[in-house]
Formats: structure tokens, C-alpha cells, sequence
């Protein structure tokens, strides 16, 4: 029944990875409910959490019943519907929640298009152009539906009559951002607004990097639209790298702050992107029914709100305190060093950005300072639930402390020179 699979998806300190360790040993989430405290323990015979004996299932229904007055659906993981493509990555969400109808995604070819909140009128521009073209050409965009690059990507598309799937770091019944009201009906009218998160659950910053994941599992290959050098973005271009999917990115302007993203990953390899069918054609041998060659549609406008909310071409991030620049790492990066504390390599001092730092991710860093750890050896030293310091690390990346490494591996960033 789906009280135990939301009863198990809220246990606190459970993460999705133990969540399917029990669940393979003991079958289902009402097994898993119904078990004894020598039942629940981990291989090595310790408690996976004290929250497994919590049996009071009052949350769950009061969950399930908000469900039901909004006409929210929910999906679990053993459910025939539930992607493949998302239950293979190492850490899926137990329960998803979604608002409309959920697209056929394993026999779909689903594009993610991602980018800056803070965007310039040409990226705005190019997202709406290649998510209408995307779209036309058979594709389904999946997106974060934030401020800027996503929202622009999913209205290009929803203009070409297709589903698109928005993904959020909220509960589907909330909007976020607000300004973003009639976009998220248009969407629940026209595809889907999905969620790993119960109804009402604010939109904290530490929900979106753990999302993240969920948009590129989805798809076939992430296309970054336009982003800076600490970014979001990269960090989900990153993440599909990991899963194995394409990654796509649209050439930006030389020298302008919210195209350094674009061009690193250019150096890096990814797949260059001047419309939508240099996308969709990858995926034409897959899908040669539901993939087909449009013709090139002259570069969509932007409304008058559109363009006052984007940045100027020429603005350039804030710097930030010599105290804290780091070297750059790219999140995408190949490069396989491992840390090492020799004289010609300065790394940074964690001493010095504390107080900069949320309480996880001093924790996560603080496990740094050593050398380079993967990160189940960082969750376990911290006794932290694996969402927590997934999202640490994330934000830790962006702000250039961290850099991620093959293997899901981290280590310190060096300082920059």
C-alpha cells in the first residue's frame, strides 16, 4: 500500500541506497514496516536508523490524503511505470510525486535542457528557439523549471503542442518561483510537475543539486543552454557524464561571464549545439518513428518581461574575496590526480572559508582535509544521510571549495594561482 512506501520515503537518516538494500532483502516498504529491529539491521549487523521503528504511519496518511484532494499522483519504485533509465542510477528516488500525466519516458526520447538562473537575452532566446525545436522534432524537454534558462526551455516547447516534464525542489503544489504560477498549470495541463518531495515541502537550496539527478537520469542526453563557471548546470552535466548520457552545449559568447560554462565544456568535448536537430538527430536510430527532421524556425522572440529579466550580454559575475579564489576544476572533468600535499601544490584553507560554510558542508570538507574520499567514506564518517552531503558537496563544488573526481571521489580545490 502506498502508506509504507511514503512512511519509508520520509524515515529520516534512511537514505535511497539503504532504503533498496532493505527493500531487496525484504521485498516491499509494508515488509519493511512490519519488521523487527534484528531485521532491520544493515550486512554488517548495525541499525540501518532508529526512524525504521517509528511505526506511526499518521505522517504517511495526512501525506496520501493531501495527494488526493489536489489530484496529486504518486509513483514508487516498484510500479511498472516507474523509468528504467531513473531506477538504474545508483541512488533513485523510492517515491515520486506528479501533478498531470506521466510521459512513457523508456520509450521516449527525452532531452534535458538546462541552464543559469541569470541569464542574458541570448540565452534566453536560444532556450526558447531549441526547446520549441526539440520539441518539434519529436523530443520531450525535461527541465528544472527555474527562473531563466529552464523556464524559457519549457515554454519553447509547450509552443510546440508536446509534453514537457518539469522537475522540481519543492512539492508539485508548490510554486516555485512564484512568477512561474501560470507556466507550472500550462505544464500539469500539457505533461507533468514531478517530485521526489511530499506536497507543501518548501523549496529549500538543498533539495535542488539532490534533484538535479533526477533530470539527467531521465534523459538521453543534457543540453546546457548557457551557464558560468560555477554553476548548477555543469554540476548536472556532470551527473549525466556519470550515468552515462550525452552531453550537448550551446557556443557561447567569448569573454561573457554566462557563457564560461559553455565554452569549458566545448574544451571538454561536449556535443555542439546550433538547433534543435543537432540534438535530435543522435537519437534518430533509436527512434525512427517519433524522431523526425523540421525545418529550421527563425529564432523565437522574447516577450518585453522576458527581456527585462535577462542579464546584459557584457555583465560579469562578482568577484569573489582573494581570500577564497579557487582554480577552477571542471565538474565534467576527466582528469584522474589524486590529491597529494607536495610543495608545488597549494590547496585551499578550510580553516579560512568556515564561516562561509552551511553545518554540512563543514562537515563534508572537513573530511577533505586529509586527501581525496569517495563519497560513501565521507557519509559514513559524518553519519549524515547520503541526501545531505550529496547536496553539500554539490553546493561545495559550485562555490569552487571542492572538485569532483572519477568514481565519486572528492577532494579539496587547489588555490588558484
Amino acid at each position: 500500500m502506498l502508506k509504507y512506501w511514503i512512511w519509508l520515503s520520509t524515515r529520516e537518516g534512511v537514505s535511497n541506497v539503504q532504503a533498496l538494500s532493505l527493500l531487496s532483502r525484504l521485498g516491499s516498504a509494508a515488509a519493511i514496516y512490519q519488521a523487527d529491529e534484528d531485521a532491520l539491521k544493515d550486512a554488517d549487523g548495525r541499525p540501518v536508523s532508529a526512524s525504521l521503528l517509528d511505526k506511526s504511519l499518521t505522517g504517511s496518511e495526512i501525506i496520501l490524503q493531501q495527494c488526493y484532494q489536489k489530484n496529486i499522483h504518486v509513483m514508487t519504485i516498484q510500479d511498472a511505470q516507474y523509468p528504467a533509465r531513473l531506477r538504474a542510477i545508483s541512488d533513485p528516488p523510492i517515491v515520486l510525486y506528479y501533478k498531470g500525466v506521466f510521459p512513457a519516458i523508456d520509450t521516449s526520447p527525452v532531452i534535458a535542457m538546462v541552464g543559469t538562473r541569470k541569464a542574458s537575452a541570448y540565452g534566453l532566446m536560444q532556450a526558447k528557439r531549441l526547446g520549441y525545436q526539440v520539441a518539434k522534432s519529436g523530443g520531450i524537454v525535461v527541465s528544472g523549471g527555474a527562473d531563466g534558462i529552464d523556464t524559457m526551455c519549457l515554454t519553447g516547447a509547450l509552443s510546440a503542442d508536446r509534453p514537457v516534464i518539469a522537475v522540481l525542489g519543492c512539492g508539485v503544489d508548490v510554486v516555485y518561483p512564484a512568477g512561474n504560477r501560470v507556466l507550472f498549470e500550462d505544464i500539469a495541463a500539457h505533461g507533468c510537475l514531478l517530485s521526489e518531495y511530499p506536497p507543501q515541502t518548501p523549496a529549500l537550496g538543498s533539495h535542488f543539486p539532490v534533484r538535479n539527478r533526477i533530470i539527467s537520469a531521465l534523459s538521453l542526453g543534457v543540453v546546457v543552454v548557457e551557464a558560468p563557471k560555477r554553476s548548477g548546470a555543469l554540476i548536472t552535466a556532470n551527473r549525466a557524464l556519470e550515468q552515462g548520457r550525452d552531453v550537448f552545449t550551446v557556443p557561447g559568447n567569448v569573454g561573457t561571464a554566462t557563457c564560461e560554462g559553455n565554452i569549458q565544456l566545448l574544451r571538454e568535448g561536449a556535443i555542439v549545439v546550433e538547433d534543435g536537430w543537432d540534438i535530435m538527430k543522435e537519437y534518430v536510430h533509436l527512434y525512427p518513428e517519433l524522431v523526425s527532421h523540421q525545418p529550421k524556425t527563425i529564432p523565437m522572440q522574447l516577450t518585453p518581461e522576458q527581456r527585462k529579466s535577462a542579464v546584459k550580454s557584457t555583465d560579469k559575475l562578482p568577484p569573489r574575496p582573494k581570500k577564497t579564489q579557487k582554480k577552477e576544476t571542471s565538474p565534467a572533468s576527466t582528469d584522474t590526480k589524486v590529491i597529494d600535499k607536495s610543495e608545488n601544490r597549494a590547496y585551499i584553507d578550510v580553516q579560512e572559508i568556515l564561516g562561509a560554510l552551511s553545518p554540512d558542508e563543514k562537515a563534508a570538507i572537513g573530511q577533505l582535509t586529509s586527501g581525496e574520499k569517495h563519497i560513501d567514506q565521507i557519509i559514513a564518517a559524518t553519519q549524515l544521510p547520503a541526501a545531505r552531503i550529496t547536496s553539500a558537496l554539490t553546493l561545495l563544488q559550485i562555490k569552487g571549495y571542492v572538485c569532483a573526481l572519477p568514481g565519486k571521489r572528492f577532494s579539496l580545490a587547489e588555490k588558484q594561482s
